[in-house]
């Protein structure tokens, strides 16, 4: 296996807590306040190409993610956000491949990491290399939040960029909808641009005793879930910590359209000394 892409999961610390929007509320303070390296759990993704790319690169590890977690995190309580934290456009950033090391390691210690090895071409190792350097070179990697289309490269969390590219990797919609956590964020819950409120997060502690049901209360969140993900993979390989899928291994999702990322976000371009540093930055 000469080239590959492997998707890395870690969960959170445990099971996020999804019953309502008080107890997820309680989930995530508390595993901010104890400085978990992964709070919400996280996806990193892994490309390695028999070929280097036109910088000489060869292997890359990185994921999407807040450029400061603590400081993204105050923001949006002084901000008045509320349940608008899901929709939020944080500054974003690319992990570095050494933090992304140093991240996987401590999760493989703590026994909260599993990966999904897919053997792939020298062309396809080529389209996710390619893939990649088209996301830093639209500045798609400066914008992290899971209300943004990620297909228009107007950027995304981490789960939807590892999901991205496992896809890319398999050639069709490989994610299964078991990943997929989806719920309604009350609208009288959601400040900022959604709804141009101040909600803060009291209220929500207050109030959020219950998601909302429907588009006419709620703001739809979809999004590729760590956690679900790994329950997924541990029914899949129970006690498994890395499981292979190919092409032919995906059953599932049959029909459903794939495509790259068009890149029509219009954001500023990247100048090619910015797209150099970055590569530095995320290669092995």
């Amino acid at each position: 296996m000469s080239s590959w892409f492997k998707l890395h999961v870690i969960p959170s610390r445990k099971p996020l807590d999804w019953a309502c929007p008080r107890n997820l509320l309680k989930c995530t303070l508390f595993n901010h306040l104890v400085q978990d390296l992964a709070p919400i759990g996280h996806f990193f993704v892994e490309i390695e190409s028999d070929q280097p790319n036109r910088y000489g690169v060869k292997r890359v590890v990185s994921g999407m993610s807040r450029e400061n977690k603590n400081q993204s995190t105050i923001a949006v309580i002084k901000e008045g956000v509320g349940l608008g934290s899901f929709f939020y456009d944080f500054k974003g950033a690319l992990d570095s491949s050494e933090d992304a090391v140093h991240e996987l390691e401590w999760a493989k210690k703590r026994k909260r990491l599993k990966t999904i090895t897919v053997p792939v071409s020298s062309e396809t190792a080529a389209v996710l290399m390619d893939e990649m350097d088209q996301w830093i070179r639209n500045a798609s990697f400066r914008h992290y939040s899971g209300g943004l289309e990620i297909l228009k490269g107007q950027g995304s969390g981490c789960a939807e960029f590892g999901a991205h590219f496992f896809n890319l990797a398999l050639g069709s919609m490989a994610t299964p909808k078991e990943w997929i956590r989806s719920v309604y964020a009350a609208k009288k819950l959601t400040g900022g641009q959604r709804t141009g409120k101040k909600v803060s997060i009291f209220r929500v502690f207050l109030q959020g005793t219950a998601w909302a049901k429907d588009p006419v209360d709620g703001f739809l969140y979809a999004t590729p879930d760590m956690d679900l993900t790994w329950s997924w993979m541990e029914k899949r390989a129970p006690g498994a910590v890395e499981m292979t899928l190919e092409p032919k291994d995906i059953t599932w999702n049959q029909g459903e359209k794939f495509s790259r990322i068009s890149f029509e976000a219009g954001y500023s371009k990247e100048s090619e000394e910015e797209v150099r540093k970055q590569w530095r930055k995320i290669s092995l």
